[in-house]
């Protein structure tokens, strides 16, 4: 069985075109059944290969290199590009690309382009066991999912629940106040990074909070410059109380 939110798009018809699953057990089964699915065949036949328009890019336990430029092997990021761009033969051109965050430190910026402009009919679905290796770039393009045991536990902290949610303007710029006090205090820019990053975790995994994504993102790249962090996560507080 799918996840309800898979089935629920596979039969509306309205799959995304980039998914990223994220967990730790059973990532892998779950994209090929997608894709079974989507291109009405069968999981044995993408599990053994002979599927034509669906590309198995299983984890060998090496990094994913971005491969030549003229004679791009299948195995890299180059060969995923050219086999992703031809027309299928079936109804779509997808690609399963297991552990996505192990790719060499190069291979995400070079996906990136075609990820912003995906071919009509391709389909991605990535899995990653650790989203927090990942690029913003990436995962601000990428449709995520939560799969398996691992995040049943996962709950919304109070503080983070409440900056989402509360209309206090007060208590949140009291939160912010007593975050930038501990920051210069330990001269330590990564505890008002570390509380930027638990909103964007909490943001992409409930889907109420993920409208605020955009300015999520944005305030994040601002905090990483050399900026009044104070004044910028104000600024999010306002526009998160509109």
């Amino acid at each position: 069985m799918l996840p309800q939110k898979i089935e629920k798009w596979i039969s509306n018809e309205f799959f995304p075109q980039r998914v990223l699953l994220s967990g730790k057990k059973g990532l892998v089964d779950t994209a090929i059944k997608i894709a079974a699915q989507l291109q009405k065949t069968t999981v044995e036949k993408i599990h053994s290969g002979i599927a034509t328009d669906t590309f198995l890019f299983k984890d060998d336990g090496t990094s994913v290199k971005i491969g030549n430029k003229d004679h791009p092997e299948k195995n890299s990021v180059r060969g995923i590009i050219k086999w992703i761009s031809q027309k299928p033969v079936s109804l779509h051109r997808i690609i399963i690309l297991e552990n996505f965050e192990r790719m060499s430190r190069d291979a995400p910026h070079a996906i990136l382009k075609i990820l912003e402009e995906p071919p009509s009919q391709a389909i991605f679905i990535f899995t990653t066991q650790n989203h927090h290796q990942m690029l913003e770039t990436i995962l601000s393009r990428m449709t995520v999912l939560r799969i398996g045991h691992d995040f049943e536990d996962f709950e919304i902290a109070e503080d983070v629940k409440s900056f989402f949610q509360s209309k206090n303007l007060i208590w949140k710029f009291k939160k912010i106040k007593q975050l930038d006090k501990e920051s210069k205090k330990e001269k330590d820019k990564s505890i008002i990074l570390n509380f930027m990053n638990d909103l964007l975790i909490h943001a992409r995994f409930f889907e109420q909070y993920q409208k605020h994504l955009e300015i999520l993102f944005e305030t994040q790249k601002a905090l990483m410059g050399n900026v009044n962090t104070k004044l910028i996560l104000e600024c999010l507080a306002l526009k998160l109380t509109k």
